[in-house]
């Protein structure tokens, strides 16, 4: 099964990438979305991030899509699948059903 994780660091660069290009502070761009400073700067740093309704106003004020925000920040890994054990019983059911299904079809 494959399961896409935003990568915080990646997502935290963009937007300080943005802040910089528009040449905006950080205390400028907090003020503008609503957050504090220090909650903006946790973003740039990778260690959280916004809600979607400040994502939606991250993305406007810095002028940028929010596909250019997440474009590089999502990791795509694989979940191996655990091996699975089953005790003597449990096996024995399985066998049986997988029999009763082999002789009624």
């Amino acid at each position: 099964m494959e399961n896409k994780v935003i990568n915080k660091k990646m997502f935290g660069k963009k937007v300080k990438e943005s802040r910089i290009k528009i040449d905006m502070t950080q205390f400028e761009l907090a003020e503008k979305i609503g957050v504090s400073q220090n909650f903006l700067g946790d973003i740039e740093r990778g260690i959280k991030l916004p809600s979607l309704s400040k994502l939606i106003l991250l993305s406007n004020t810095l002028k940028v899509s929010l596909d250019y925000l997440f474009a590089d920040s999502l990791d795509n890994y694989v979940c191996e699948a655990t091996e699975v054990y089953y005790t003597d019983k449990q096996l024995a059911i399985i066998n049986n059903v997988i029999k009763t299904i082999n002789n009624n079809f």
